[in-house]
């Protein structure tokens, strides 16, 4: 009997120090910090990661691979219609339609223009032919 009590208090106690432990704050996770401080925008992910921008007159089409809405067909015309001045001369694209114009608007803050290093045609080879 003595046996079982004493095993009763032992369980209450580990019962009542994990209880405790589980209300200690615990500390938080630099991307947990980082993304706490974003402004709330849904599921949807941004084009450029962290820090990251896209390079308009130097990326290529698969760096906008991640970018919902833009692979393959406004990343194709985006390095088509390169170089770019200043970001906001990719809005001049002229096939761009409205809902295009509205993705690019809404991912400006991730893009830059540097001096091109390389042609176009460098940045987009042609796809070799299928063999028959």
């Amino acid at each position: 009997m003595k046996n079982l009590i004493r095993g009763l208090a032992l369980l209450s106690l580990m019962l009542i120090i994990s209880l405790i432990i589980l209300a200690i704050p615990q500390p938080v996770s630099g991307i947990q910090a980082l993304a706490s401080e974003l402004p709330e925008v849904g599921l949807q992910k941004s084009c450029a990661e962290f820090g990251a921008k896209i390079d308009l007159n130097n990326a290529n089409i698969i760096a906008f691979q991640d970018c919902k809405g833009f692979y393959p067909n406004l990343a194709k015309m985006i390095v088509q219609h390169s170089p770019y001045e200043k970001v906001e001369d990719v809005l001049e694209i002229p096939e761009l339609s409205e809902r295009q114009k509205e993705l690019l608007k809404s991912e400006l803050v991730n893009f830059e223009v540097k001096p091109p290093v390389m042609r176009t045609e460098m940045r987009m080879p042609p796809r070799p032919a299928l063999r028959k």
